[in-house]
């Protein structure tokens, strides 16, 4: 039987075609990953745009799974006091109602707690403020008009005043300008009220939004798990990924509002060492706000430190000194610690996370700091750890 020469120059071919793809297969991910690394840089304003009206047309889905999020940590610790109490005989739907419905009513109590327990002193503070300063500004600018340096400006603002002569010039001329800017201040109070509108209708599919996901938790957890499994390859290590992630979310959390409760304490127990007034208010004050990354504590300081004006600027004064020194001690001392020790992070390593995320990425940057860098510490430390142990397995014994 006669063989023709073709069929072995194809067969030659074949063979090399396939040497060649198994040395080029690992470069494959290489270059996929530059291709894609090329088409971000190339397209990067459309897909920043298309990706801002992806996330504006879903933020009320991701604001009820950032709820859920939050309420889910409530919820589990009601559910495992239910199931120790019944001794595991409790149904699981009946338990997941009484824990959804008793986590929701816990969280709306605090809301409701600290804003009717801040609001009305807020306005008596405001009133007695406004009080003060009706009755005493004119006799304090009247002593300091004789002043060398503020003196010109001390019996300009005097002058300014109304008095009992010109009350009726005063509220004609603020008739005059609420006239005048009605079109206008008609205009903002329309976009004020539809930005207003908008943003709780998001919360409210935020909120609906996220029972749904607290009632199906499980159901939904075994349908992402089993996505993964069909359609990524390498599942095992990103579900592993994403339940140390969420485990150090929720460590993250915890220790955030553990280190808020110890400041307010610290605040409330200092205040009343100082003999400062509003000593347990300005604690529940301090304790809401420093949830609030960056911002909050700077909000939380300035509420009380108003309160506290209303009744002696003096007494404002040594507490602006005492809650800034106290910061820094719990920014510097307990932080770390608390919130090192709930996510198994060392202390320095937390400081160290959320100045570069914060300054990196602001309030989101440092939101995301602790549990990131918490996730990464773990695996690093990990992989370091089984190295070490096969180089000792593998190294010759003497």
């Amino acid at each position: 039987m006669l063989v023709d020469p073709n069929d072995k120059v194809d067969t030659e071919l074949e063979k090399n075609l396939k040497l060649n793809a198994k040395k080029l297969l690992p470069y494959v991910p290489v270059c996929v990953v530059i291709l894609i690394m090329f088409i971000i840089f190339k397209y990067w304003d459309a897909m920043t745009n298309f990706l801002g009206l992806v996330v504006s047309a879903s933020s009320g889905l991701i604001i009820g799974m950032i709820i859920a999020f939050l309420v889910n940590i409530i919820m589990s610790s009601y559910e495992n006091v239910l199931t120790k109490l019944s001794k595991n005989k409790m149904k699981h739907g009946i338990k997941r109602v009484i824990g959804l419905i008793t986590s929701i009513l816990t969280v709306i109590i605090i809301l409701v707690g600290v804003i009717g327990f801040v609001v009305p002193e807020l306005v008596k503070s405001v009133s007695m403020m406004i009080t003060a300063l009706s009755d005493n500004l004119p006799k304090m600018l009247e002593e300091l008009k004789n002043n060398k340096y503020i003196g010109p400006y001390a019996k300009e603002l005097l002058n300014s005043l109304p008095s009992s002569d010109n009350i009726a010039t005063t509220v004609k001329g603020m008739s005059s300008f609420l006239l005048n800017g009605a079109s206008g201040a008609m205009g903002t109070l329309v976009n004020s009220a539809g930005a207003i509108i908008g943003l709780v209708a998001k919360l409210g599919i935020g909120i609906f939004f996220s029972i749904y996901i607290l009632i199906d938790k499980e159901k939904l957890s075994r349908q992402c798990t089993g996505f993964i499994n069909t359609y990524i390859p390498g599942n095992e290590t990103i579900l592993a990924l994403f339940r140390l992630l969420g485990k150090n979310f929720r460590g993250y959390i915890v220790a955030q509002v553990t280190d808020a409760c110890i400041l307010g304490c610290l605040c409330a127990l200092g205040m009343t060492l100082l003999r400062l007034p509003y000593a347990v208010m300005s604690g529940v004050i301090i304790a809401f706000f420093a949830l609030i990354p960056i911002i909050g504590a700077f909000l939380g300081m300035a509420i009380c430190a108003f309160f506290i004006l209303t009744v002696s600027p003096t007494q404002a004064l040594i507490f602006l000194i005492f809650i800034l020194a106290l910061q820094q001690i719990d920014n510097n001392i307990i932080y770390p610690r608390v919130v090192g020790n709930k996510v198994d992070l060392p202390g320095m390593w937390v400081l160290a996370a959320v100045t570069l995320f914060g300054g990196l990425w602001g309030i989101v940057g440092i939101m995301c700091s602790v549990p990131v860098t918490a996730t990464i510490y773990k695996l690093v430390r990990d992989n370091y750890r089984e190295r070490v142990a096969k180089n000792r397995a593998s190294a010759p014994k003497e």
